[in-house]
C-alpha cells in the first residue's frame, strides 16, 4: 500500500470539510424547491442530515487544526450545477447518485490512511454517516413514492 504524506491527508480533509460546509444538502435546503405534502417527510430528513453534514464539518475542521492546518473550505462541490430542477424527488434522487459516488471515494482514501489513525477515525465517521444518509434518504423518497403511488390509483381523489 503507498504511504501517503501529512500533506496530502491534510487535503483530503480540506476537500471533505468543502464537500460539507458548502454541501448538496445545503444547497437543496437553501433553494427553497416547491413542495408537495407527499414530500414533506424528504424536506425534514434534509433539514435533518443538513444539521448533521454541518456537525461533521466541525469535526473535519477540529481534525485539520489538530493535524497543524488551517481549515479553508473551498466551494467545489460540483452537484450544485443540477439546481435547475428544482423538484425535491429530482433533487433527493441525485443527492443519493452523488452520495452513493462519494462513499465509494471516501472507502478508498480510508484504505490509504492506516498511518494517520486520527484522519482515518474521523473519515471512517464520516463514509459511515454519509452510508446512513443514502439509506435514510433511499427509505424516505420510497415511502413519498408509495404515497404519490396511492392516491393515483383509481377512485382516489385524494390530491
Amino acid at each position: 500500500m503507498e504511504t501517503i504524506s501529512l500533506d496530502e491527508v491534510v487535503e483530503w480533509l480540506q476537500e471533505e470539510l468543502s464537500r460539507r460546509s458548502y454541501s448538496f444538502v445545503e444547497y437543496i435546503t437553501h433553494a427553497s424547491p416547491f413542495i408537495s405534502k407527499r414530500f414533506a417527510p424528504l424536506w425534514e430528513l434534509l433539514l435533518e442530515l443538513r444539521k448533521e453534514e454541518r456537525g461533521l464539518a466541525e469535526t473535519l475542521s477540529r481534525t485539520i487544526v489538530q493535524l497543524g492546518g488551517i481549515p479553508n473550505p473551498q466551494l467545489l462541490d460540483e452537484s450544485i450545477a443540477d439546481l435547475n430542477y428544482l423538484r425535491l424527488e429530482y433533487l433527493g434522487k441525485l443527492l443519493i447518485l452523488h452520495k452513493e459516488a462519494h462513499v465509494g471515494r471516501l472507502a478508498e482514501r480510508i484504505a490509504q490512511l492506516g498511518g494517520y489513525p486520527i484522519a482515518r477515525t474521523v473519515l471512517l465517521s464520516v463514509w459511515e454517516a454519509d452510508k446512513h444518509h443514502i439509506q435514510r434518504l433511499t427509505s424516505t423518497l420510497a415511502a413519498c413514492s408509495e404515497e404519490q403511488s396511492a392516491s393515483q390509483q383509481p377512485g382516489n381523489t385524494k390530491p
